[in-house]
């Protein structure tokens, strides 16, 4: 081996062991002058305006092919492959050594995951992101209950449903309780003094149940406020859209509450994510 090949070997390593680890959050953050190039030739070939910020999420040793960097070849020499985001896609894009040559490789959707997706006893389902799953555990007949909520100061640890149900709704945070019991379905199971009921037509075999319901109301409950010293009960008005479903063994109900305030922005459509995406399994 030359010496000129051995000063190569080593100026590449030294440019990937001295790089710290790239996030997404970095803007242009660039470590080496393929990145750099990288930057410059994606912003050039999608004629991307200075203010749209490109972020360099991952670079590392490539091999690639010299006069096809996207590999449908043999690769012959060691060169960069360099991940970046620019308008909500990740793009992949492949240099030679000193990245005098570059090619985008592929692309793809980057935005960040909206829902998350969630398996329980006997069905699965979709919630948004940014809220949390609380399993209470199965039972041994077979039943369930799972909470969903934004809250993320409400903790399962030594807490007894109706204590966190307490603490939801103390903390006037919607939530969604997903349960699986033997027996016949009832939307105002576990749900006291509830009102105005209003049913919604529904199919509910395309669900793969034998019957099902699905229904909106009203519940208050009462919430305590003030300090030690002083303590009073407040009335917290809730709107409740409920699905319901029977199979032959279990019966499933999915139940969202949302705070009728003035100043809680209206959130149906957290129901329909809930509702629309629950899946039973066979």
């Amino acid at each position: 081996m030359s010496k000129f090949q051995i000063s190569i070997g080593i100026i590449a390593i030294a440019l990937v062991s001295c790089q710290p680890t790239p996030t997404p959050n970095q803007i242009n953050a660039t470590a080496n002058p393929a990145t750099e190039k990288a930057v410059s030739y994606l912003r050039s070939q999608l004629k991307l305006s200075p203010n749209v910020a490109i972020a360099v999420e991952a670079q590392k040793l490539q091999p690639a092919n010299t006069s096809d960097l996207c590999q449908t070849t043999a690769p012959t020499q060691d060169g960069f492959e360099v991940a970046l985001i620019a308008d909500n896609m990740r793009y992949i894009l492949q240099t030679n050594q000193d990245a005098s040559k570059i090619e985008i490789c592929r692309s793809e959707d980057a935005k960040p995951e909206t829902t998350g997706k969630y398996t329980g006893a006997g069905y699965t389902l979709r919630y948004p992101a940014d809220w949390k799953a609380i399993d209470l555990g199965l039972e041994p007949s077979g039943a369930s209950t799972v909470i969903f909520t934004p809250s993320r100061d409400v903790s399962e640890n030594n807490l007894s449903l109706e204590n966190l149900l307490a603490k939801m709704q103390q903390n006037q945070q919607p939530y969604a309780i997903v349960s699986r019991r033997k027996g016949k379905a009832n939307v105002s199971d576990g749900v006291a003094n509830a009102r105005d009921l209003v049913t919604i037509p529904f199919d509910f075999k395309v669900k793969g149940a034998k019957n099902g319901e699905k229904k909106e109301f009203t519940v208050v409950t009462k919430s305590k406020s003030g300090d030690k010293d002083s303590t009073f009960s407040v009335d917290l008005v809730w709107k409740v859209k409920s699905l319901s479903l029977e199979t032959d063994s279990f019966s499933y109900t999915v139940r969202y509450f949302q705070p009728d305030a003035k100043d809680f922005p209206n959130n149906s459509t957290a129901f329909e994510q809930f509702a629309n995406s629950f899946a039973l399994i066979p």
